[in-house]
This record gives structure tokens, C-alpha cells and sequence, in this order.
């Protein structure tokens, strides 16, 4: 079994005996939540790097006591939300700000299962064959937003065909998360 491939559970034990390569994947798995929850309260990308590190520093001391590994995402969102709360306690102006920011954003369990859900939808997406890879990479995720006559093109398909294979594609993404059973 790959590291990559451990339940949180299995991971934190792991980081508990000492073990770096599973600390890594730990922080690997969660840096994204971590750093898009700072981000979305306002703080400029400096502040969310020291945030970051807060909070890492803070969950490799707390990781004795975790005692719910199924919540962590949640967790990490909450102390990620409480070192925003302190970063901009420095400025008061800032921290009402925070405050209505805080106050109308999804609850930290809804934030992680958003979370896992993205990571299970891209851990099936790069299971699919290479034609519908990159065909739903360049209609969903391409940052360059292509015409069907250009994508069609680039992937030597017909404009035509590219609905119907679009959904083909769709339905073999499907197919691996059912199968998955993630």
C-alpha cells in the first residue's frame, strides 16, 4: 500500500511513530483547504503562507490529541479561520471585515466535504482513458477557454462529435466514482 493511499487515520498514526514521508503526504493532502480557507476570509497571499505555517505547526502539536481524523478537514478549516482571527485581531478595521466574512461563509464541515468530494472527483478524472482526459480537461478546467472548432481540432475529433463524446466521457467518469465507491 502507498503512502498516497492511507486513510487519515492511518496517516496520523504514521506521523505520530515519527514517520516524515507520511507527514508529507498529511500536509500534501490538506495544504489546499488550508490555504483557499485563509484566502477566502481576505488575507493577501503573504499572510495566508504565515497562516499556513501556523497551522501546520499547530496540528503536528496537537496530532496526539486528534481524536476524530474523520472531522480533521473541518478541523483544520476552524483553526485555519481562529489564526485568520488572530492574524487580523492586529488590525481592527480588518477584523470586522473578517467578522461579516466569517459570519456568512459555509459552515467548516460543508467546507471540508466540499473538499473531499473535489478530491475524489480528481482522483477518478485522472483514471480516465487518455481521449476523454483531455477531452473534458480542455471543456472544463483549461484556464484558456477554447471553441469547440478549436478543441476539435487540437484532438483531431470532429465539432460535431464532441457533445456526444462529452457525455460518454461523463458517464465513464461516473462509472469510476460508482465503482470506486469512494
Amino acid at each position: 500500500m502507498k503512502i498516497s493511499d492511507y486513510t487519515d487515520d492511518e496517516l496520523v498514526s504514521h506521523c505520530i511513530a515519527g514517520q516524515q514521508s507520511a507527514w508529507e503526504e498529511l500536509i500534501a493532502r490538506y495544504e489546499k483547504l488550508i490555504y483557499s480557507t485563509a484566502l477566502r476570509t481576505g488575507l493577501a497571499p503573504y499572510e495566508a503562507d504565515e497562516v499556513f505555517q501556523n497551522v501546520c505547526m499547530i496540528l503536528l502539536k496537537e496530532l496526539k490529541q486528534l481524536r476524530k481524523t474523520k472531522s480533521l478537514g473541518a478541523w483544520l478549516v476552524t483553526t485555519t479561520r481562529r489564526e485568520c482571527w488572530a492574524l487580523w485581531r492586529k488590525d481592527k478595521a480588518k477584523l470586522e471585515e473578517l467578522d461579516e466574512k466569517i459570519a456568512s461563509d459555509e459552515l467548516p464541515e460543508e467546507i471540508a466535504l466540499h473538499f473531499e468530494d473535489a478530491k475524489k472527483v480528481l482522483s477518478a478524472f485522472k483514471q480516465l482513458p487518455d481521449p476523454c482526459h483531455k477531452l473534458l480537461w480542455r471543456l472544463y478546467f483549461d484556464e484558456e477557454k477554447s471553441s469547440y472548432a478549436e478543441i476539435a481540432r487540437d484532438l483531431n475529433i470532429p465539432p460535431n462529435s464532441i457533445g456526444p463524446t462529452r457525455s460518454r466521457c461523463l458517464e465513464k467518469l461516473k462509472t469510476i466514482l460508482i465503482s470506486k465507491q469512494f
